[in-house]
């Protein structure tokens, strides 16, 4: 992931982010911000493990298990 990409991630939740000050309480700002940062966690995640991904069909994706013979 590059720093353009993460920028771009973050800049769509800013508004977001921004919005949660105008809560009236502070667990519904904290109730927001977590459910806003675990989103984008997810979102940095993702982006990045799709690029470490082999891409070789020939690669042995999974293990067959041991039937017991």
């Amino acid at each position: 992931m590059t720093r353009e990409e993460l920028h771009a991630l973050v800049d769509a939740q800013y508004d977001k982010l921004t919005d949660l000050q105008s809560k009236g309480s502070f667990y519904a700002f904290e109730e927001g911000f977590v459910k806003i940062w675990t989103e984008l966690g997810g979102q940095v995640m993702q982006a990045s493990l799709d690029k470490t991904v082999s891409k070789d069909k020939r690669k042995k994706t999974s293990v067959k298990p041991d039937l017991g013979k």
